[in-house]
């Protein structure tokens, strides 16, 4: 069975032929590249975060499933990442710096800790290689020289080394139609300030060090006291591990039209090699009310969040496979219950399966998961074939179900379901004393404000004949 993906070069659904069976292809190769592009660790990743990284495990246990060695690379931007998408001075990490009282190295280490921790939670296993951005600045340096060699670079003095988008031809390719909007939105900006650019186009290779504004990263380089721009580390870190051209680079859809060009650019165009990436994959947004889910928005929930309210990061998962990665994907708490439902069920339902041994007519129950999987990785799809598949009791579908769960799902599905107690905190259970005593003094305007709060700490208060029960909301 042929795995097919959609490319969004090519704006079509093909059948993934790596790299490695290409004929044409001269550089010797024995493993299928993937590149992903996060996290930028200044701040805890939210649940929208986390379903891109997610979306990249998928990805790679997908190719596994299809017995392809795989190379999988997810960098670590632990310098320099902009609050906007304009080459201005604000950078996330410093200004976190400054709210936490650390050092920008300190927000980096703290926060990419918290990010590898939710990467287990989530059943994702570590990708094969995770630079850091600060540890391959010699790379960076060495790919805007090669550029600049070339003729492909100009220096705003005491600003930037930019990189001069009117050389590539083939710029707006990525973008296909979308690239008129994206220009008129930046002929729009250039009419207000273009802080000594050529072309609205154009993006930061370096920033020069500026004497008022001591930045806690900054490295010598061949021009002067500098830190890197937010684009050259993708290409200069995947070059590094995957070669200077590979098969898959995935990340957000909001890549299409700034950062993933910008990339495709200064790589084909230091390395004068294409395409630099064969199979483009973009995830769509997790949305809010269905709206875009954000920090700087302030509408987001962590991993911490999922489990304080008592679900198991694997329910959070199995809400993951509810959608294609190329769809948007709207989170309620009902959703989230829905989900953990599902799964408990498929334990139950394989549990008494494994119990009754019951036979039935064979099916190729394996034939149909990969079925769902070639169809660029449609997990509604391959969740519906499970749930079928469990619906017929047969013992036959196991085997299958098996592989399934170890190789893609990965959501425990062969063990029991958790039953453990709900410890209730002391201080909710104070609260609801307090409120008991508020009604007997026929104090309702006190029993209702302690109502709410115990409702804003996530729990419920049910109240009986002779006392009350308290309940997890």
């Amino acid at each position: 069975m042929k795995l097919k993906l959609f490319n969004t070069l090519t704006r079509e659904k093909e059948e993934f032929i790596p790299l490695m069976e290409e004929e044409s292809f001269k550089w010797k190769r024995d493993f299928v590249g993937i590149y992903s592009c996060w996290p930028t660790v200044y701040y805890i990743p939210h649940i929208g975060n986390l379903r891109a990284s997610f979306t990249a495990d998928l990805i790679r246990n997908t190719l596994k499933y299809f017995w392809y060695p795989v190379k999988a690379v997810m960098n670590i931007t632990d310098v320099w990442h902009l609050v906007s998408d304009a080459d201005d001075w604000e950078d996330k990490l410093e200004k976190w710096a400054k709210r936490d009282w650390i050092s920008a190295r300190d927000v980096a280490k703290k926060y990419e800790k918290i990010f590898r921790d939710g990467l287990k939670d989530m059943n994702i296993e570590e990708f094969d290689v995770m630079p850091r951005a600060t540890e391959h600045i010699q790379e960076q340096i060495n790919l805007v020289k090669l550029l600049e060699d070339k003729w492909y670079t100009y220096e705003v003095p005491w600003d930037w080394i930019y990189m001069d988008t009117s050389k590539v031809e083939d710029y707006w390719k990525l973008m296909g139609p979308n690239y008129k909007k994206r220009l008129e939105d930046l002929r729009a900006w250039e009419r207000v300030d273009m802080k000594g650019k050529k072309n609205p186009t154009d993006f930061a290779l370096w920033k020069f060090s500026m004497e008022k504004w001591k930045r806690d990263m900054e490295w010598d380089s061949p021009w002067w006291v500098w830190f890197p721009g937010w684009h050259i580390e993708c290409s200069a870190m995947s070059s590094k591990y995957l070669g200077e051209q590979f098969d898959i680079h995935h990340w957000w859809a909001d890549h299409i039209t700034i950062h993933h060009p910008n990339e495709i650019a200064q790589a084909e165009c230091g390395f004068w090699k294409k395409p630099w990436v064969k199979y483009w994959l973009h995830n769509e947004f997790l949305q809010v009310d269905w709206g875009k889910m954000s920090k700087s928005l302030g509408n987001f929930y962590s991993l911490e969040d999922i489990k304080a309210k008592w679900y198991s990061p694997l329910d959070l998962r199995y809400f993951y496979f509810k959608a294609q990665y190329w769809n948007f994907q709207n989170f309620t708490w009902d959703a989230l219950e829905q989900s953990k439902n599902e799964r408990n069920g498929l334990i139950k339902k394989i549990a008494n399966i494994q119990a009754n041994q019951e036979k039935g007519n064979w099916e190729n129950w394996k034939e149909t998961f990969e079925e769902a999987l070639a169809d660029n990785i449609n997990t509604p799809k391959l969740l519906s074939a499970l749930h079928t598949a469990v619906s017929k009791w047969w013992i036959d579908a196991i085997e299958a179900i098996k592989e399934l769960d170890e190789k893609i799902l990965k959501i425990w599905l062969f063990d029991s379901v958790e039953e453990s107690p709900i410890e209730i905190p002391a201080e909710i259970i104070a609260l609801a004393d307090e409120r008991k005593q508020a009604k007997a003094d026929k104090n309702y305007a006190l029993a209702d404000e302690l109502r709410w709060k115990i409702q804003e700490a996530w729990w419920v208060i049910k109240d009986n004949k002779d006392w009350y029960e308290l309940l997890r909301a």
